[in-house]
């Protein structure tokens, strides 16, 4: 067997061998870490859909809130709704309620953001709310009657 040989039939299959083993490892590993990543944004939201007429009385809703700057990191239109969140339920602000109308709205983002481009903000505001959630919170937030839009 030549030096050509050897360089044809056995060195460079295994340089292409090992660059595709190491060009997969790469691709899987940045799939899987996006795949991660859609993952616990739909959690975030599914979180926050859940309890967003009852607001902050429930434990998951304020930790779902808190990772939202992390998890969110890529989406600056949610982290400056999210901010504005905060701000407007400051106790000068709260009793405009506008942080509620504020909420949807960065929940409607969150939701595009991660795929559920047919749901609507009507849709995101029009909850079901029982009078009885009363009894277990009474601090809920105002639920308001959904517009049209």
């Amino acid at each position: 067997m030549t030096n050509e040989d050897l360089v044809e039939k056995v060195i460079i299959p295994i340089c292409a061998a090992f660059a595709g083993a190491i060009v997969g490892a790469i691709l899987a590993f940045k799939y899987q870490n996006k795949m991660e990543l859609n993952r616990e944004k739909r959690q975030i939201l599914q979180v926050l859909m859940m309890y967003r007429n009852v607001g902050a009385n429930e434990l998951d809703f304020i930790n779902a809130l808190n990772t939202v700057d992390i998890v969110y990191h890529d989406n600056k239109l949610v982290r400056e709704l999210l901010h504005t969140f905060f701000q407007q339920t400051m106790p000068d602000l709260f009793s405009t309620k506008q942080h509620i109308e504020t909420f949807y709205k960065m929940l409607y983002q969150m939701a595009i953001d991660c795929g559920y481009d047919k749901l609507s903000l009507h849709e995101i505001r029009d909850s079901y709310s029982p009078e009885l959630l009363d009894i277990h919170y009474p601090n809920r937030m105002p639920q308001k009657q959904p517009s049209a839009s």
